[in-house]
């Protein structure tokens, strides 16, 4: 197997949450800081290797998260300004271009979602009754075809719904931006007082 750091990242979380979460968009950066700790070359295959053939190497990541705990915070919380920024430029530029369905592409995605889960719904439903009324001889195939057929479903609707949320958020952050109220959310909000603190 090929690592990178986003699969150290995957193993380290286990142990070390912050730490894992520092991994990921700070990448080599913070994959130094473990290699140092674990005594090995700086690379995600030689840390994935040295985590695998140390006992103790979990033991270590935690103690290395505690000591560098408010620096790693902050190295999370840059990465998170910097993608709420890419975030809200990509928002801007919808909202100002020319095309209308660029500016109408969420609320479309929104109405197909809510389309498509009722198709499929009456579907789940039409199925159950043909089971047990109409085909009851049938009925175990069904119900084990349509177990399965849910069971591949809930990672696709994990992530539409997912996005549908992050969707639902940014609309209504366009309707505040244009009433003229505070468009930023929460964590931006959070973001920015820690930032105004630490200038100050």
């Amino acid at each position: 197997m090929s690592w990178s750091w986003d699969d150290v990242k995957d193993v380290v979380g286990k142990a070390a949450p912050l730490l894992g979460s520092a991994l990921g968009p700070a990448g080599g950066a913070v994959g130094t800081l473990i290699a140092s700790a674990l005594g090995t070359d700086d690379n995600p295959e030689a840390v994935a290797s040295a985590i695998q053939a140390d006992p103790d190497a979990l033991v270590k990541l935690k103690a290395l998260e505690r000591e560098h705990e408010r620096e790693l915070r902050r190295m999370v919380i840059e990465a998170e300004t910097t993608r709420l920024t890419e975030i809200n430029r990509t928002m801007r530029a919808e909202f100002s271009a020319d095309d209308a369905y660029v500016r109408r592409w969420r609320p479309t995605y929104g109405y197909a979602t809510c389309i498509t889960w009722t198709l499929q719904s009456l579907a789940i439903v039409a199925a159950i009754i043909g089971a047990a009324f109409v085909y009851p001889e049938h009925a175990d195939k069904i119900l084990g075809g349509l177990t399965a057929l849910m069971g591949a479903m809930v990672t696709m609707w994990g992530i539409a719904l997912s996005v549908l949320g992050i969707n639902i958020s940014s609309r209504s952050k366009d309707k505040r931006v244009t009433a003229g109220q505070d468009g930023r959310g929460l964590m931006e909000k959070l973001v920015d007082n820690l930032g105004g603190k630490r200038s100050g």
